[in-house]
């Protein structure tokens, strides 16, 4: 990676953490080219606006982060509904304390922007979808071995997954406790089962 590439990634990553701790309308220019050690020239030439970072938070950093996170590790299990338990208690077993109250990011950014800016919520429609057909993916591996039930509809389950699994995050926030974790894994655990042989 040129030193282009790798200023262009520091300025996502700092607007990101930024962004995640006090929104998108709450950040400015200069806070993140401040805290990203770059000077409002050198942030304008790889971002002319602050809503084309944002836009590369979701294509780029959390699209990545969700395929790190929720996808990848299926590879590692012969089993994928349990390897999308274990990743969904893995999660948040080890969700950082400091994040609990924040929620998810991805839902954070796209209902606060999507009124406002249309093209959020495409991407992060975009980004949904994508995270759906990569699960319901798994799905059906599991299917084809026999692992879920044959009547199974994969999209309608692969669904609930990923709203189950943002809707954890979602929790957490408003409730700013971890413990919903606990009872919500055992939820996630037992309708998941419900659908195996």
């Amino acid at each position: 990676m040129g030193k282009q590439e790798e200023t262009r990634k520091h300025i996502i990553e700092t607007a990101f953490l930024l962004i995640y701790e006090k929104g998108f309308q709450g950040v400015g220019v200069r806070e993140i080219a401040e805290k990203a050690n770059l000077t409002i020239g050198a942030f304008f030439y790889h971002f002319p606006t602050k809503t084309l970072v944002g836009y590369a938070i979701i294509d780029e950093f959390l699209g990545h982060r969700i395929m790190e996170r929720w996808i990848l590790p299926l590879e590692r299990y012969e089993n994928p509904i349990e390897g999308m338990i274990q990743t969904f208690k893995n999660t948040f077993d080890t969700w950082p304390e400091e994040f609990v109250s924040r929620g998810c990011p991805l839902n954070n950014l796209g209902q606060e922007m999507s009124a406002i800016d249309s093209e959020f919520q495409k991407r992060a429609k975009e980004l949904l979808s994508t995270w759906i057909q990569n699960t319901k993916k798994y799905l059906d591996l599991a299917k084809k071995k026999k692992i879920l039930k044959t009547n199974t509809n994969t999209q309608e389950l692969a669904e609930f997954i990923v709203t189950f699994q943002e809707a954890t995050f979602a929790m957490g926030k408003v409730m700013n406790d971890r413990k919903v974790y606990d009872s919500l894994f055992t939820s996630f655990r037992d309708h998941l089962n419900l659908h195996c042989n």
